[in-house]
């Protein structure tokens, strides 16, 4: 099926999250969302596989949009499981546009999506995934508590205190601390490069 993708701007990424966070509230406890549920919800199926996958890809979303495949490997990890859910799930959010109506048509059908298209998809896909996972009303005011709070030892080392809260909030969001990072970056509360200099460089995603 052809398919033509109009590539949305940050503030609008942010807009389909709220969306999303609305229509699936009961699937959010305090801090946590439970991207599984939601996923659920919305009539999609994850499917481990076993196997190499994760060699190539971490995941994907399958020709009929009514699957993720998700490599088995990342299942005991439930940092970076989520992480991997949430994306492939955003790109299925984004290609049928279901924050409109909270389930996947059922006529959905497969689209053949350009080397370009694919690209500009990703990246949405990946920003929208931490908006849901990470929602900006719970991280902020949770990283200025911890930035505040620091302890002493790191306080007076900008690196060390940002990565402390980035790690800190780990069990919060369930998401690596790496991702965290890059989800201050899109609301500001840290700069493009503070994330390369003291994350993208020398935490593991």
């Amino acid at each position: 099926m052809s398919f033509i993708y109009q590539p949305r701007s940050n503030a609008e990424l942010e807009q389909i999250a709220e969306i999303i966070l609305g229509r699936y509230a009961r699937r959010r406890s305090g801090h946590f969302v439970d991207i599984e549920a939601i996923i659920e919800d919305a009539e999609i199926t994850p499917i481990p596989r076993r196997g190499g996958l994760h060699k190539f890809v971490n995941g994907y979303a399958a020709t009929n949009p009514k699957y993720i495949v998700i490599s088995e490997s990342f299942a005991s990890y439930p940092e970076r499981y989520r992480s991997i859910l949430a994306e492939e799930f955003c790109h299925i959010v984004l290609e049928y546009e279901i924050f409109k109506t909270g389930i996947l048509p059922i006529d959905a059908q497969p689209h053949n999506l350009t080397f370009d298209q694919h690209q500009q998809i990703e990246h949405d896909a990946q920003y929208l995934a931490r908006a849901v996972l990470i929602p900006k009303d719970s991280l902020i005011p949770l990283w200025r508590e911890h930035f505040e709070n620091a302890p002493a030892g790191v306080r007076h080392a900008e690196d060390c205190r940002l990565i402390h809260c980035a790690e800190s909030l780990e069990s919060f969001f369930v998401v690596w601390p790496l991702t965290i990072a890059y989800r201050a970056r899109d609301v500001d509360l840290i700069t493009d490069g503070q994330c390369r200099s003291y994350f993208s460089d020398r935490l593991a995603i």
